[in-house]
């Protein structure tokens, strides 16, 4: 069994006590932490484990991004900035999402999930998986890498989004039928699999793309599997002019009508929430998974989310898609977080680099249904542990290492990423994928994606 000591530089547990320790030690045996304290504490208990030297860096658990796109990531740079979320989707993002075969979302899971491990995030939970991405596929692509991710099957039986009716094209529209058994065929599969990294959860699509059967189905099934759903909800206003229409209610009546709120329910952007319904997602442990950089981009709004930590609401980060952040850096997402609502309050108190912190480890494993394992730096807990790097003029002189992290680092100061007790990166290298070949393959796949859409469509004419 291998065991590895992380000696020096600064320890972040994020263990709830908002501790640093100055000159610390993490001391990692098999797949789990053995110790986390001071140096002298640590060092008599680590005979024969093997050093790593981390002076002048940040020890930290790894990051836990809860809404990703891994099929998106083809598409950064290719739809175009300047468009509110509706047209967005209709015009360019599913147009081009619906000429997918299996490969080409295979190729893009596995860009998403390099660039994922590289800038620190070491678990995910993905929104949903359609049947024509080939759910196996990029399962074996989250094996391989070693990430620990969340594989949600989508589930949809109409072709609405909000208010608009059948927005969806062909291409994009699932069965109710086939994707409930689609859904029971992969969490057969796969859940549990990697050595536990993997499980498989429901995605249901936004509001309109569901019918009320189907949600009702949907929750049923998630208490018989015991597993989790997520879902986009209250990103835009379109979606709460929908649940007044068709229900009468706001977005916690919407949820609680189809027995949707509870743990390990994870709801994206949550833009429109009020005081009412954060009383309710904080009463049933229902998370919301922020993603400031995504509602910026798109327009969507601001999040009121320090209202929701005042409330006592589990806020967890997302970095959402390739077309509306350009970026699966969890660190980035940090600061986007803290420094939007200190915008949004005009008090720049308001939220605290241990806040957003907070929301990428802790929160985020307790969206995951695994703080038990996550999320922290404490003995018995999984090693999923990130170095940071403190030597880039961006990140020096060397101060309070959480405000550095918060507001001056970024991925590209990421140096050693631990999975399990495993190096997937050592040095700013990538152990377990080809760099070079994951990064041809989406050049490649990018161009046949293009050439199925539109083969004259020029994307330098497309800003």
């Amino acid at each position: 069994m291998s065991r590895y000591l992380l000696k020096g530089g600064f320890v972040v547990p994020v263990d709830g006590s908002r501790r640093i320790i100055r000159d610390g030690c993490v001391l990692v045996e098999g797949d789990r932490i053995e110790m986390v304290g001071p140096r002298e504490e640590v060092m008599p208990h680590a005979k024969g484990a093997e050093v790593v030297d981390a002076e002048k860096c940040l020890i930290m658990p790894g990051l836990i991004d809860t809404h990703v796109h891994l099929a998106q990531a083809l598409l950064r740079g290719v739809v175009p900035d300047n468009l509110t979320l509706i047209p967005w989707l209709r015009d360019w993002v599913w147009r081009f999402l619906g000429v997918y075969d299996h490969m080409d979302a295979k190729a893009s899971a596995a860009l998403c999930i390099l660039e994922m491990l590289k800038t620190g995030t070491t678990s995910f939970i993905e929104i949903h998986l359609h049947s024509r991405y080939g759910f196996d596929g990029i399962a074996e692509v989250v094996k391989q890498s070693g990430i620990r991710g969340v594989l949600s099957k989508t589930i949809m039986d109409m072709k609405g989004y909000a208010t608009e009716e059948n927005l969806m094209p062909p291409s994009m529209i699932e069965d109710g039928e086939a994707c409930i058994r689609e859904f029971k065929q992969m969490y057969q599969r796969w859940n549990g699999q990697a050595d536990g990294r993997i499980d498989v959860w429901l995605g249901l699509r936004s509001a309109g793309a569901v019918s009320d059967k189907l949600f009702y189905e949907a929750a049923e099934i998630a208490k018989e599997y015991d597993t989790g759903i997520t879902n986009h909800v209250a990103e835009v206003r379109e979606d709460l002019e929908y649940y007044r229409r068709a229900y009468g209610t706001g977005v916690a009546g919407y949820l609680e009508k189809f027995n949707m709120l509870g743990e390990r329910r994870v709801y994206a952007h949550c833009v429109w929430l009020n005081e009412e319904d954060m009383k309710k997602f904080a009463e049933t442990g229902t998370t919301v998974s922020h993603c400031p950089s995504s509602n910026m981009k798109l327009g969507s709004g601001i999040a009121p989310v320090s209202d929701m930590l005042k409330h006592g609401v589990n806020v967890a980060l997302g970095c959402d898609g390739g077309p509306s952040n350009d970026s699966y850096d969890m660190i980035r997402e940090m600061k986007m977080a803290a420094c939007l609502q200190k915008v949004r309050t005009l008090d720049p108190s308001v939220i605290s680099a241990w806040d957003v912190l907070t929301m990428a480890t802790r929160n985020g494993a307790r969206a995951m249904g695994k703080l038990n394992m996550l999320g922290s730096l404490e003995p018995g807990k999984k090693a999923d542990i990130v170095i940071i790097s403190l030597t880039r003029p961006s990140v020096t002189p060397i101060s309070n290492p959480v405000s550095l992290l918060v507001y001056a680092a970024s991925g590209a100061d990421v140096r050693d990423v631990m999975i399990d007790g495993k190096f997937v990166v050592k040095d700013k290298k990538i152990l377990t994928m080809d760099e070079e070949e994951v990064i041809r393959q989406a050049n490649k796949h990018l161009e046949r994606i293009v050439s199925k859409v539109d083969p004259s469509l020029d994307l330098l004419k497309t800003m």
